[in-house]
């Protein structure tokens, strides 16, 4: 990657709060089944948002679609606290913007993964559905922004951040201090 086009999509980052920026090689991406099962069997938002499991792609198509990548980048906001609404918002819609700006670098195959569930509207249309399918995502108020977060993916966030070098701890309480990331895939 160009240095310009990297220094602009970490200022992108940086002024909506990132901590830092790291060109990763996506084998350094761990996919794993375990955390999908996170999504299904313990998360309150499973089925609720289109951005969410039943409705993003297989364990199997994650790997595929990582496998086909040599560049991304690894986003991490730091020393968060409370309120996690306004924080998965923020994170997400950097994430996207970086992944408009490196389409317009040159990246077309750019794609962003935020952190946590949807915040694009303030109530999802997946949240009535009664026989949730992948057909019904063409009810997506905002399908043009929203984007699954890596956990919804079925990315392994912790092996993967230890892998490129960054430290990650699980939130104990709710008033601790916490980190979330996102991912550009690149090219």
């Amino acid at each position: 990657m160009e240095e310009t086009v990297f220094l602009e999509l970490r200022n992108i980052a940086t002024h909506n709060g990132a901590t830092a920026v790291q060109q990763i090689n996506p084998r350094d991406i761990v996919v794993s089944q375990w955390v999908r099962n996170k999504c299904l069997y313990g998360c309150s938002f499973f089925g609720k948002r289109f951005t969410c499991p039943p409705y993003t792609p297989s364990i199997e198509e994650t790997k595929s679609i990582i496998q086909s990548y040599q560049e991304a980048l690894l986003v991490e906001f730091a020393n968060l606290s409370k309120e996690a609404l306004k924080n998965f918002k923020n994170t997400t819609e950097t994430l996207y913007n970086m992944e408009r700006v490196a389409f317009t670098k040159g990246f077309e195959r750019a794609f962003s993964y935020g952190a946590g569930f949807c915040t694009q509207c303030s109530e999802c249309p997946a949240e009535k559905l009664l026989d949730p399918n992948i057909f019904c995502k063409k009810e997506c108020i905002q399908s043009k922004r929203a984007r699954p977060s890596m956990e919804a993916a079925g990315i392994d966030v912790f092996s993967t951040v230890r892998n490129c070098g960054f430290e990650i701890e699980t939130v104990k309480d709710m008033s601790d201090r916490y980190k979330l990331f996102g991912l550009v895939l690149l090219k």
